[in-house]
């Protein structure tokens, strides 16, 4: 190596180490905002509304939940409700708002949300679409999971059966339960399908998440309006993305609440239905 190059490499990686400096990003410019979860369903004791407050970017530890907002719920038919904040006082309750009676929903109806924070109000409004009922449920071993023989057993798949109408466009929000707890394949997953992807019929559709001999299992069928289809697709594909360079930047999910809030106000129609899985 002449001395002529070994100086030239020298310089370099003086200026490559001269120029490491840790940079941290102003991410707190963009304010805080206000995040609306709402829901009116057909079925009772499904109705709420929650609100909080959004977290700076480096901030840590609990959301700000928001207990002094005012919130009413209407239809197209004149009727109004208000919701409660936090009835029972549950620690884990805060910033919830549920109605204080029996309220429940009616298919058919559009009902309005209407959310004010210090002064400024949010609303949103929705259409409560019918849900077709499931046939039937029934259960089978995934052959990977058996192949893969998980050490908690879980290795059964749920079989849906339901008939899917065939003279509207339907969009279903899919939520499974093992043992009365909400379970996921992965905690970031969303459940959303439309018509276009089931087809004409749900017949024998696997569930995505896995059972064990002996477990309960429910599965909760949510009709959707266009819109919140639109929300919940961008929201999954939020959570899943994996940040690399062919992913699209990251954006907030489309929304149904005017004001400037987050979050997005969900009308649907609900049926369930349960079966246990039994040892052979």
């Amino acid at each position: 190596m002449t001395m002529k190059n070994l100086v030239f490499i020298l310089l370099i990686t003086l200026l490559l180490t001269s120029c490491e400096e840790t940079i941290k990003l102003d991410l707190n410019q963009t304010p805080t905002k206000i995040v609306i979860e709402g829901q009116v369903t057909n079925v009772a004791g499904k109705q709420f509304v929650r609100v909080t407050r959004s977290s700076g970017f480096y901030q840590s530890g609990v959301t700000e939940r928001i207990g002094n907002a005012t919130v009413t719920i209407s239809d197209d038919h004149g009727e109004q409700v208000s919701f409660v904040h936090n009835p029972t006082g549950a620690e884990d309750s805060v910033g919830i708002y549920v109605p204080s009676g029996n309220y429940t929903g009616e298919i058919g109806r559009t009902y309005t949300m209407t959310v004010t924070v210090g002064g400024t109000t949010y609303t949103a409004s929705d259409k409560l679409v019918r849900i077709t009922d499931f046939d039937s449920l029934s259960y089978q071993p995934n052959r990977d999971q058996v192949r893969d023989e998980p050490s908690d057993g879980k290795i059964i798949e749920l079989l849906m059966f339901a008939e899917e109408p065939k003279d509207t466009e339907d969009n279903y929000l899919f939520k499974f339960y093992r043992n009365d707890s909400l379970v996921y394949t992965n905690h970031n997953d969303v459940y959303i399908f439309n018509d276009v992807g089931i087809g004409e019929r749900i017949d024998g559709a696997p569930s995505p998440v896995y059972y064990a001999p002996g477990d309960e299992a429910r599965v909760e069928m949510y009709s959707v309006s266009r819109n919140g289809y639109l929300f919940y697709n961008d929201l999954n594909a939020i959570l899943n993305s994996d940040g690399g360079m062919f992913s699209p930047p990251p954006a907030n999910p489309r929304s149904n609440i005017t004001g400037g809030a987050l979050g997005f106000f969900q009308v649907s129609a609900m049926t369930s239905a349960s079966i246990a899985v039994k040892p052979e």
